[in-house]
């Protein structure tokens, strides 16, 4: 993949986590806030389903965001010179 694909990946990811953690907090603190659910209210489990799903989709981003970052940081420390070379 391409510096540019690891980056889509690694912002992808963190929005993933950025709008999936706050709705699983918030709706865990109010119950009765139907706006934040949306189309989730279709899901089996009632809260404690739509909740382990909206955790389930920030790990995963987290875990995507993370996993493209490092692979950045890793491609980008190639091509610098090592230590005592320069």
């Amino acid at each position: 993949m391409s510096r540019g694909g690891h980056v889509v990946l690694e912002a992808l990811g963190m929005a993933l986590a950025a709008l999936a953690a706050p709705t699983a907090i918030h709706g865990v603190l109010d119950r009765g806030a139907g706006r934040w659910w949306g189309p989730l209210d279709q899901l089996p489990g009632g809260l404690v389903g739509r909740t382990v799903l909206l955790c389930l989709v920030a790990a995963v981003g987290i875990a995507y965001g993370g996993w493209a970052h490092l692979r950045l940081q890793s491609a980008a420390g190639r091509g610098a010179p090592g230590p005592g070379t320069g």
